[in-house]
């Protein structure tokens, strides 16, 4: 049986008092205003939804870099969850940041969130920040995994980053959100990571629908003609995506992946990214 592995949730406190949100960025939807964005709540529905273990990403959105929920909830969780944190790109202090994060528990990765502003913001003045570079050092030092969120466009500025640091696993969000209106070239810098084969991709709900009307297995068998399956890694975005319904997500992934061996769609769903960071 598949061991369900969901590699892109995010999870808010309706407590306030406990976890503020003053230092949230509001980049992304409002998803937690419902009340719905809890952890016990989010693993509830993935629990009916037959899916068995996920990795919390902090919510910029909401919280910023403050990440005492996703530790928290992470810590609490700790059979079913792992936590990727985040540290502000811009800090120069983010290095020393970070190396007080990753001896919390459940922490497998550190998040670099370079979209903030939405499509069209110029490359973050940070990327060729020295403390950059001893960001990225600190993480592989200290054997986490950096899940990259930044747009297509960009990714080439980020590209020497990784090759002068190929003991750093990398998964990038949203397989980087390429342009599907731009056809091959909105593809183009996505495709030219798969040299690095550090470079892991989370294939997500977003990334699906952003196709949309189109097959999402087409995309699917795009990326992993060039990454393999074994870089591919499911995630929902769930609750911040909304729709389709949580099985919905679940029976989305298995459409986009029907094409993919049973061992390959295996692996995408559950066994790449348990390898990843449960092993």
């Amino acid at each position: 049986m598949t061991t369900l592995v969901d590699t892109h949730v995010h999870v808010v406190s309706p407590d306030t008092a406990r976890y503020p949100r003053t230092g949230g960025t509001g980049d992304g939807a409002d998803y937690w205003s419902d009340g719905t964005s809890t952890a016990e709540h989010v693993l509830g529905v993935q629990a009916s939804a037959g899916v068995d273990n996920c990795v919390l990403v902090q919510g910029v959105g909401a919280y910023g870099y403050d990440c005492r929920y996703v530790l928290d909830a992470a810590a609490a969780h700790s059979e079913r969850t792992r936590a990727v944190v985040a540290v502000d790109p811009a800090d120069p202090a983010a290095p020393a940041r970070l190396g007080e994060l990753t001896g919390r528990q459940g922490v497998v990765g550190v998040r670099l969130f370079a979209v903030s502003g939405g499509p069209g913001q110029p490359l973050p003045g940070w990327v060729g920040a020295p403390h950059t570079a001893r960001l990225l050092d600190t993480a592989a030092d200290a054997g986490v995994t950096l899940v990259l969120t930044a747009f297509a466009a960009h990714l080439p500025h980020f590209a020497p980053l990784l090759a002068e640091r190929p003991e750093l696993p990398v998964a990038l969000d949203h397989a980087g959100f390429p342009d599907p209106t731009a056809g091959a070239d909105g593809l183009a810098p996505v495709l030219a990571l798969a040299e690095l084969p550090s470079v892991r991709l989370k294939i997500s709900t977003h990334l699906f629908q952003s196709y949309a009307p189109a097959d999402p297995a087409d995309i699917v068998d795009t990326l992993a003609a060039a990454f393999g399956d074994e870089r591919l890694l499911w995630g929902s975005d769930h609750p911040q995506t909304r729709t389709p319904d949580y099985p919905g997500m679940v029976a989305m992934a298995e459409q986009a992946l029907r094409r993919r061996a049973a061992t390959a769609r295996d692996a995408v769903l559950g066994g790449n990214a348990r390898a990843l960071w449960w092993s």
